[in-house]
């Protein structure tokens, strides 16, 4: 038979077959006044190897375990299906996750929610925020932390006792929350003592907010520490600076910070959680 054929008994492609060839997988027959003819000993090697893809082996694992007709299983072939298994398990895994996923993200379609890896009462809260700004600076400093926020959520970074904070906010909030978004945007624009007057009562109102709040704030025992935690404040800060350039605000960032980790309701709720 010509390749064709022989492609189509078995359910690939030529190119798939020449592949194999080409990999060492299937032999290449003789070739008689310029034509190769296959027969039923390749249609029976390729449908092997088509069975043993499929079943989730690689095609070099393949070639070390597919053995001639009536042959045994060389003895590495336990190990290479040990190895396909774990692979496929991971998949599986995987696979339902994204289907957990979907399923979540179905259900907020269905209901008119917005699809975003935020909960629904974080992204509330910034779409309330950005409604109050007096300005488009202040609006612009409201979505780049919202950005910041998207990005810690898709790689698993943001606490879930944060939720919990912001339950805690309030229309008592909004004046600071204004304030503080305003100060910030204009801390663009000032330099010098000013910039640095600006910054210091943009950390009274931080200071002012985390007082309000410090039973929440207490909650934050989820915080990740040690490595973890040094690779969320890095990535934080690194973001930042992307979203906010001019020195004097990410000199106020940093401040912030600092005052945030060195609060002894945050140091205390997280050495309990380590416990």
């Amino acid at each position: 038979m010509r390749v064709k054929e022989l492609a189509d008994l078995a359910d690939t492609t030529v190119r798939t077959v020449r592949y194999y060839h080409h990999v060492g997988l299937l032999p290449v027959p003789p070739a008689r006044a310029g034509v190769r003819e296959y027969d039923l000993f390749h249609l029976a090697r390729l449908l092997r190897i088509r069975w043993l893809a499929e079943s989730g082996l690689p095609l070099a694992a393949i070639a070390d375990v597919l053995t001639e007709p009536g042959v045994p299983a060389p003895e590495n072939a336990a190990a290479e299906l040990g190895h396909a298994l774990t692979s496929v398990d991971a998949r599986i895994a995987e696979l339902e996750l994204q289907r957990q996923q979907l399923v979540g993200l179905l259900a907020s379609a269905q209901s008119g929610r917005r699809l975003t890896p935020l909960s629904e009462r974080l992204s509330g809260l910034y779409d309330r925020v950005a409604a109050m700004m007096p300005s488009d600076g202040a609006r612009h400093a409201v979505e780049v932390e919202r950005s910041v926020m998207v990005f810690l959520a898709v790689h698993g970074l943001l606490p879930a006792s944060l939720d919990e904070l912001v339950a805690d906010l309030g229309a008592d909030d909004d004046a600071d929350t204004i304030g503080l978004f305003d100060g910030f945007a204009a801390l663009a624009g000032a330099s010098g003592s000013e910039a640095e007057e600006r910054l210091q009562r943009l950390l009274v109102i931080c200071r002012s907010m985390i007082d309000r709040h410090a039973d929440a704030v207490a909650r934050f025992a989820d915080l990740p520490h040690g490595l973890a935690g040094i690779t969320l404040w890095s990535t934080v800060r690194r973001l930042a600076r992307v979203g906010f350039p001019n020195a004097a605000q990410q000199r106020f960032l940093d401040l912030l910070s600092d005052q945030f980790l060195a609060d002894p309701r945050i140091t205390a709720a997280v050495e309990e959680a380590r416990r």
